[in-house]
């Protein structure tokens, strides 16, 4: 909806608004009017009700009065002539208007009955009481029907019986009313029926019932809206002159609203077809302004859109001299000074700050664009200065952005092939498009003797030693983020080498996504028992007696065959996963002592434990809990771990470790000698084992040093309580060597190399004779 139409529509539903407001004023006014009305109505009309009833009940008492009096009836009544006292009754109460004659004993027996047969007591005993002193009425209800109940006494002298004459008022009977007198004609006479309901006993010239409604309610004896038969009503209820022993009776009458307000109707119709004549009137006026105003803000609008598009041509001048025209002049400046800015925020956003050169952000664009021109041969050199964080530690950043200043001065000529970037603090991009290996190779020396001169400030001079990757295209890659990626490899490469010029390989990239992929791998290997665990074993030099194995992992994959530990266990270390594989191998290994165990093999299980691992305060507890599982003695487990695991997080570790040996279970320190380990801090770990690695045995048979050398850790570890392992084992003399020296155990291939739980065992049960027999 444009603003065009919004403002016509403001005027129009303000117009309607006021309209709609007024009308509920007035609707609201005389309602409440008519309402005051009607209740004055009403009030007036029950009071005429009660005062035409009474008029009735003197006017009946005076005719009942004068039967009394007649001799002959008194005589009948003294002589209890039934049939004379009957007819007596019945012709007096046919000239009075009366349904129903009764004559009364002083006792409030029924003596006679017009209607029917006489006997029983007269239900209104307190009608007949008050007779005795005064001609008594009310109005009663008897099966149904309303009466007004009169009861006057006989005398001879003294009073001999009552007569109670029941005048019917009915239906008709109040329709009379109404017509004679100003009665709302909406009357009704109800009676308080079963559990205190309202129900009606007669009513008049009515359209609608009140009984009904009044269900659940108390009688509306103050002016009270109702809704009757879908209509609106005020009602009032009043009381009428009742007996003490007989149901109460009131008068019910009703003021419809709706009847009231239709003499209005003729009026709201006439006001409505002004109102909707104005709103058509006011709907086109209203489009005309809204145009007029809406014109020029359109406009501007989409001069707006324009600028917001990107476009900052000027458009045509608004020859306006007010406040709209102001603001299109404030426009038209501000879209020139945004057109500025945006330059400057473009070549800064593209454009690194100390070197003037294109950023790595705005080389991707180039290269991206290189490659969908000419997707057939390119090549990428990323050009790192190894020299320049020790500059900046040393001289400060002043002086390495004046050192990158140069160096991007010197690289500049080169972009005429391609495109010079600075990628990183410290690093240079170099496209070379349409080159190939020779030709990135030739460039890249050419490069190196341009930033190979050092460079010079003052008495400064500076060399920044520096190195060159090189990706190409599209061998290694066909985007330019994966160019940029793998070029800046190949560079890590060329800092850590000799030749300061590195072609990618992708053998070497320790980011390749399928080392990625290798971890989704063995998540699936471990949910999957993909995993299995080889044993090799540890003779006791002693007896030669094979009493131990290390359990180490193995992973046949069902793709890439056999995957190698030192693949796929640093990478677990390094994401985090290698806290699953400790728990199936030490749930694997511990299962396995107990099969054993239960066959007669007495073997001790050494397990390795990562630097994460130890990290685990609740290592212990899980070791504790397969043990206990599987029923297997702390004693017949090992726990190696290495310097460099302890030496991570070294209290977190003590205390783990701490807790490990307090289960029983003896701990030994993997790869001893090739750190820094020493055994003054041995002494601060629990440990019961140190294993010599295979590094220092692997010559003991040429290498006087690493004899000697051998000999001092082993009789060093025995005089601190400490068993000696000797690993990597290959040959008989090294093998004769640390039994002569009084070594505890070893292990290497000239024992056994690792082997599969099946191939284990069956070598445990040839027995010592035949592993020294396999062994000369």
């Amino acid at each position: 909806m444009n603003f065009r139409l919004r403002l016509a529509l403001l005027f129009v539903t303000t117009l309607v608004a006021v309209q709609v407001f007024t009308a509920l004023l007035a609707y609201g006014v005389a309602r409440r009017a008519l309402i005051a009305d009607g209740e004055r109505q009403l009030a007036v009309g029950a009071a005429a009700v009660a005062r035409q009833l009474d008029d009735i009940s003197a006017r009946v008492a005076d005719n009942v009065q004068v039967l009394s009096l007649d001799f002959a009836l008194r005589a009948a009544i003294a002589q209890d002539d039934q049939s004379t006292v009957l007819s007596a009754l019945r012709n007096h109460g046919r000239r009075i208007g009366a349904e129903r004659m009764l004559l009364v004993g002083l006792d409030g027996t029924v003596r006679s009955d017009t209607a029917q047969p006489a006997g029983g007591a007269f239900p209104f005993a307190d009608l007949a009481d008050d007779a005795l002193d005064h001609p008594a009425a009310a109005v009663v209800a008897l099966d149904g029907k309303a009466y007004w109940m009169i009861v006057v006494p006989v005398y001879a002298p003294k009073p001999i019986a009552l007569i109670a004459a029941g005048i019917p008022i009915d239906d008709a009977l109040l329709a009379r009313l109404q017509q004679l007198s100003t009665l709302p004609n909406t009357l009704e006479l109800v009676t308080a029926g079963v559990h205190g309901r309202w129900a009606g006993i007669a009513r008049g010239d009515n359209r609608v019932e009140i009984a009904p409604a009044l269900a659940g309610r108390a009688l509306p004896l103050q002016p009270t809206l109702m809704s009757l038969d879908a209509r609106e009503y005020v009602v009032l209820a009043t009381r009428l002159r009742e007996s003490e022993r007989g149901a109460p009776v009131a008068a019910v009458l009703g003021y419809s609203l709706d009847d009231a307000l239709r003499p209005y109707r003729s009026v709201a119709i006439a006001w409505a077809s002004l109102v909707a004549l104005g709103l058509a009137i006011g709907l086109a006026g209203s489009l005309l302004i809204a145009r007029g105003v809406a014109r020029p803000i359109e406009k501007l609008a989409a001069a707006a859109h324009r600028i917001g598009a990107g476009d900052y041509a000027s458009s045509t001048p608004m020859v306006k001299h007010d406040e709209v025209g102001q603001l299109a002049a404030a426009l038209s400046n501000m879209t020139l000074a945004i057109a500025e800015r945006e330059e400057r925020i473009r070549y800064q956003a593209e454009h690194d700050a100390v070197t003037a050169l294109p950023n790595r952000h705005a080389a991707e664009a180039v290269i991206r664009d290189a490659l969908a021109a000419r997707p057939t041969a390119g090549a990428l050199l990323m050009i790192g200065l190894a020299r320049l964080p020790e500059i900046i530690q040393t001289r400060g950043h002043t002086i390495s952005d004046r050192l990158m200043r140069d160096a991007g001065a010197r690289l500049r000529p080169f972009a005429a092939r391609g495109v010079v970037a600075r990628a990183t603090d410290t690093q240079f991009a170099l496209w070379l498009d349409g080159a190939d290996k020779a030709d990135a190779i030739a460039v890249a020396f050419r490069v190196l003797d341009v930033l190979g001169v050092p460079y010079q400030e003052s008495d400064l001079s500076i060399d920044t030693a520096p190195a060159i990757g090189i990706a190409l295209q599209p061998q290694h890659g066909d985007e330019a983020s994966t160019l940029l990626r793998r070029a800046e490899i190949a560079l890590f490469a060329a800092l850590g080498a000799e030749d300061p010029v590195a072609v990618y390989d992708a053998r070497t990239d320790p980011h390749r996504p399928e080392r990625l992929t290798l971890m989704t791998e063995l998540r699936e290997a471990l949910d999957h028992n993909q995993l299995r665990l080889h044993y090799q074993p540890k003779l006791r030099l002693a007896d030669e007696r094979i009493d131990g194995a290390e359990a180490l992992l193995r992973w046949q994959h069902p793709l890439r065959g056999a995957v190698p530990p030192d693949t796929f266990i640093p990478l677990a270390e390094r994401t985090g996963n290698i806290r699953r594989v400790t728990r199936w191998v030490l749930a694997s290994g511990i299962a396995q002592a107990h099969e054993w165990a239960a066959r007669g093999h007495s073997v001790r299980i050494a397990i390795n434990l990562s630097a994460r691992d130890l990290d685990d305060a609740d290592l212990p507890t899980r070791v504790a809990d397969l043990l206990s599982l599987h029923g297997v003695p702390p004693r017949s487990i090992v726990l190696e771990l290495t310097e460099s695991a302890v030496m991570g997080e070294p209290d977190t570790a003590v205390q783990v470790l701490k807790r490990l040996a307090d289960l029983g279970i003896d701990l030994a320190l993997d790869d001893f000698g090739v750190g820094q380990s020493s055994f003054a801090y041995l002494r601060r770990l629990p440990v019961r084992e140190i294993k010599i690695d295979r590094f220092f045995t692997r010559k003991l048979a040429e290498d006087v040093g690493d004899r000697t050398l051998v000999r001092s850790i082993v009789e060093l570890g025995h005089r601190l309580g400490y068993r000696v392992t000797a690993e990597g084992i290959e040959t008989r003399a090294a093998f004769e060597y640390l039994r002569e020296v009084g070594c505890d155990h070893v292990q290497g291939y000239y024992i056994a190399p690792a082997l599969e739980a099946d191939a284990f065992e069956a070598m445990l049960a040839q027995g010592d004779a035949a592993n020294r027999g396999a062994r000369a």
